[in-house]
């Protein structure tokens, strides 16, 4: 048999999974997303109309749209109608929106979740320990002031508010984006699910529970100025324990699951403030 300089020709092996096609949908928005990430296109930047990108890459208007419409999805462009479509790079919301939906395909329960946020608390507080400037130390203490007349929060939403600013501006001073993007979704998504579970109680409620966890406020401000992740981590631990307490105090809130019905609005609301 002549089989020439390449050899034989190889039958094709029916259980052999062929390689999947790239959609070519998928490869506008990878090359956009591209372009945005490393940023070719600057925040603000006006993309090219859909004929100018249906031209630039061979395909539809149509298939052009689709992939316009999933990049807004991920927040990372914003559709103005009658003006174009500019980048808007709105990483949060695109993390928060990718989270929300893995959570709540996986079943995570509610103390799955605060299980990793107590992981990435105790790490971003020792990181910030070391990391945190004069100007941090100096916010974190005038959120911390603040409960000490909790009379002067004159809603529950500010109360919730204050309380999540003082976590996240610990978690701000580790001075990891990452990190810090993990854990706001964290604490939006658990102080949510208080709010839902606690619907109904006003603002002395809810003065009396920031009160509650102000000495632990304290005591992790304390450990950030010492400059010691050891004393810091700590300070943290002791909050976490009463934290978890807390939470396995109000009724059956522990055994929440994210995918339970009653949360999906809930935690879609949530996920769409990042976007704010």
């Amino acid at each position: 048999m002549k089989t020439g300089a390449r050899g034989p020709a190889l039958a094709p092996n029916p259980e052999q999974p062929r390689p999947r096609r790239v959609k070519l949908v998928d490869e506008i928005i990878e090359t956009l997303r591209q372009d945005i990430v490393t940023r070719r296109r600057p925040d603000g930047d006006r993309l090219p109309t859909e004929r100018e990108l249906s031209e630039q890459f061979g395909v539809s208007q149509s298939t052009v749209r689709e992939a316009i419409r999933a990049l807004e999805t991920l927040g990372l462009i914003e559709v103005l109608h009658g003006s174009g479509s500019f980048v808007r790079s709105q990483g949060q919301f695109g993390l928060a929106s990718a989270l929300q939906t893995l959570l709540q395909l996986q079943s995570v329960g509610i103390m799955e979740a605060l299980d990793i946020r107590q992981v990435l608390g105790r790490h971003s507080i020792g990181l910030a320990a070391i990391n945190i400037t004069v100007g941090e130390i100096e916010e974190i203490t005038a959120i911390c002031d603040r409960f000490e007349t909790p009379s002067t929060m004159k809603s529950v939403e500010e109360v919730i508010a204050m309380i999540v600013a003082f976590q996240r501006a610990v978690a701000a001073a580790s001075h990891s984006p990452l990190l810090l993007s993990l854990e706001a979704f964290l604490l939006g998504l658990l102080h949510e699910v208080q709010l839902k579970s606690l619907s109904g109680r006003g603002v002395r409620f809810w003065h009396a529970r920031a009160m509650e966890f102000q000495p632990h406020r304290v005591a992790i401000l304390e450990g950030l100025k010492s400059g010691d992740p050891v004393v810091a981590r700590r300070s943290m631990d002791s909050y976490f324990v009463a934290q978890r307490n807390r939470f396995e105090a109000i009724g059956k809130v522990h055994e929440l699951n994210l995918s339970d019905p009653g949360l999906i609005d809930v935690i879609g609301e949530m996920v769409r403030q990042f976007k704010a």
